[in-house]
């Protein structure tokens, strides 16, 4: 998919709004995805450097004439079918875990070049994928690891590392599911909303 030219009807399941300031000579249409810069400036959502995703614009907002902060966006974090990448599409292999922003509206397994995360994919359909974009601004961590050893003991190191990291992501995803199973069940039952 491509960069939004118009308003997207985003289908939506849960969440409350945020009003953020938007970016100098920026144009936010409704539906698509929000990222903050690194002056807490809304964005659209891009592979860009510095961004963070915030949510889901609730209105147009049409900044191109005005510097940063002179309109503000509503952006509501929660869970939304996004478009999935033509290029580097999730699939069911990837519920529960994160994926990244290809554009404002398209969602990629691929972390592009800066790493953007959207959310945790939730459930993958033939026309989109429902994504958690939950409260908070997300950014990617770097980790380092080291030994006091030599070159052979820091490679085992991150060996037993990686092996125990793979095996929590395991759990993880496991855990995930049942979540998500655990709440449907309650929704059908009519206890949640």
């Amino acid at each position: 998919m491509s960069a939004a030219t118009s308003s997207i009807d985003t289908p939506q399941r849960t969440g409350f709004q945020v009003s953020d300031p938007v970016a100098a000579a920026t144009k936010i249409f409704a539906g698509t995805i929000v990222a903050l810069d690194a002056l807490g400036n809304a964005n659209p959502g891009a592979d860009a450097a510095g961004l963070k995703v915030r949510g889901i614009a609730q209105e147009d907002v049409d900044n191109s004439a005005g510097s940063a902060g002179d309109l503000r966006v509503l952006v509501k974090p929660g869970v939304f079918k996004m478009n999935n990448s033509g290029t580097h599409a999730l699939t069911e292999a990837h519920v529960g875990l994160k994926c990244f922003v290809e554009d404002d509206n398209t969602v990629s397994s691929d972390k592009g070049t800066n790493s953007i995360i959207a959310g945790t994919v939730l459930q993958v359909e033939s026309d989109g994928v429902w994504v958690d974009f939950s409260i908070g601004v997300r950014k990617p961590v770097a980790l380092a690891i080291t030994s006091s050893q030599n070159a052979t003991a820091a490679a085992s190191d991150l060996a037993t590392t990686e092996a125990l990291a793979n095996a929590l992501k395991t759990n993880y995803n496991a855990a995930q599911v049942d979540i998500v199973a655990i709440k449907a069940a309650l929704v059908a039952a009519g206890i949640v909303i």
